[in-house]
């Protein structure tokens, strides 16, 4: 078995059960205790666990229970990077989604020069950032807001978008991403819009602070191969690299 698939079983089983021990990881996979310390340790840096004495635990972030205006300032430097970034590749006549992300929020702040562009959203705050400019179309999905990420969710959304929109590209972020996993939501709703979006757009650029890297979330959004462009504030290790440049991902480091 690969390094990287015994690793992504690791991933997986500290999913389910929250923590593990180096012991019984050795035994499994028929290895040393050092190769598993060792697989730990990359996991470690990856921001998918904390190792403790004899074994490692689950990385429960609080950043899901943050409003959207708490969030706004976590990395901000980097989102910010990032966001002007992702808006030079928006070209003028164009539509475009941008989800409720705050990553999303950085490129409407930077897109208002922008010429006879449409930008469909579900979130309040984008609509509200992009309101008035004569140069901007902006369609909010409508849709039941939710308070504390200010964002329009529920099935109506979802069916919103499939039936009546389509973009040339969509830009988005989400809760985290890892290789063996993709990329990974907090909630059912927010994971079916961005889903929607990605299949009713002809490009689907993913907004990937480095807070996002190895962080772990329910549900699953889709597999790294549904993006085309991968924009991301930290240099990427090889085995990133591999992984996006197999999957035919475009690599942006801001």
């Amino acid at each position: 078995m690969l390094a990287v698939e015994r690793r992504s079983i690791i991933e997986q089983t500290i999913i389910k059960n929250k923590s593990v021990l180096v012991p019984e990881l050795a035994k499994q996979f028929d290895v040393t205790t050092e190769t598993i310390r060792s697989d730990l340790e990359k996991l470690e840096k990856q921001g998918v666990l904390v190792r403790t004495y004899g074994g490692a635990t689950l990385v429960e972030s609080v950043e899901a229970d943050m409003s959207i205006h708490e969030r706004d300032t976590v990395n901000f430097e980097g989102k910010q990077s990032i966001g002007i970034r992702a808006a030079q590749m928006i070209k003028d006549g164009e539509t475009i989604f941008l989800d409720a992300s705050t990553s999303s929020l950085h490129v409407a702040r930077n897109i208002k020069d922008k010429k006879s562009i449409t930008v469909i959203t579900n979130a309040e705050k984008i609509v509200m950032e992009l309101a008035g400019l004569s140069d901007i179309k902006v369609i909010s999905t409508g849709g039941m807001l939710h308070a504390k990420n200010m964002s329009y969710v529920g099935r109506i959304v979802e069916e919103t978008i499939r039936s009546h929109y389509f973009a040339n590209k969509v830009f988005f972020s989400c809760r985290g991403v890892t290789l063996a996993r993709g990329m990974m939501e907090s909630t059912e709703a927010e994971a079916e819009i961005k889903k929607a979006m990605i299949d009713c757009s002809e490009s689907a650029i993913f907004l990937c602070d480095r807070k996002k890297l190895g962080r772990l979330g329910v549900p699953v959004i889709y597999e790294l191969n549904k993006i085309d462009c991968f924009i991301t504030d930290i240099k990427l290790d090889e085995e990133w690299n591999k992984a996006l440049i197999q999957n035919d991902v475009r690599i942006i480091t801001v």
